[in-house]
């Protein structure tokens, strides 16, 4: 039974979808004795979570994005979903059940906006998980989540690797620019630009990708160069300053 999910084109092989994947691949080809648990960090837009979803996708990893104002128990209990087992009663029988899952099924467990984790103090039974299934637990989070987890020696005693998500690149970009303005011929010089101005943010750099094919379709182009686009503004993901004079 596979739990893998098809994504068509939607997740393109990006620098950090790569990063991840070669992460979880070290910590699940561990030497006996080593810990199981690592952290791939870095700030907002950087495309963690779609590394997350390609490997949920790709790689059948568990794949977890925490919220806000989980607690403990809605953690167990999206695990326990997410491997297909019908909760018992109890955090404690909850916990057995997840840790006996993870061990039976043999996945890896990819814990997103692991911040939120911490700070509603998830972290120790996330912790357990790891020591009671023996399978690996990466935490995806944001560019200080090391530092957090430094305050929990036992956390920080169990993490083999400790891995950095980067900027998006040209290449990046340039295979967003095939989902994102499919149809659209974009020359190298505005695709280096559309990077330069979003500073590698793959959430940016993607809205400025289709606003570049919108504009380009009302224009009644199939093809778009920097010269063309000249001192047209981005998008950059960004609220707009306020209106002169409406304040």
């Amino acid at each position: 039974m596979t739990h893998r999910k098809n994504t068509g084109n939607s997740i393109k092989p990006l620098r950090n979808v790569a990063a991840l994947a070669t992460l979880i691949k070290r910590v699940e080809g561990r030497a006996f004795g080593l810990p199981g648990m690592a952290a791939f960090y870095g700030p907002t837009g950087l495309g963690k979570t779609f590394a997350g979803a390609y490997a949920a996708a790709n790689l059948d990893a568990i794949h977890i994005t925490v919220q806000k104002m989980w607690t403990k128990k809605t953690l167990l209990t999206a695990i326990l979903r997410e491997l297909s087992i019908v909760r018992r009663p109890t955090m404690a029988e909850m916990m057995d059940q997840v840790n006996e899952g993870l061990a039976i099924a043999g996945r890896t467990l990819l814990i997103d906006e692991a911040d939120y984790a911490v700070d509603r103090g998830m972290i120790e039974i996330i912790r357990d998980m790891h020591d009671g299934s023996s399978m690996p637990v990466i935490l995806i989070g944001m560019e200080l989540l090391p530092q957090k987890l430094r305050r929990w020696e036992l956390v920080d005693g169990r993490m083999l690797a400790w891995t950095a998500a980067e900027p998006a690149d040209f290449r990046d970009a340039r295979m967003l620019a095939e989902f994102y303005a499919p149809d659209i011929e974009l020359d190298d010089a505005l695709i280096e630009r559309i990077v330069q101005v979003n500073k590698g943010s793959v959430r940016r750099i993607s809205v400025d990708l289709a606003y570049v094919k919108e504009q380009s379709r009302l224009q009644g182009a199939d093809a778009m160069t920097l010269d063309q686009w000249g001192d047209a503004p981005f998008l950059r993901g960004e609220a707009p300053a306020p209106r002169e004079g409406l304040l």
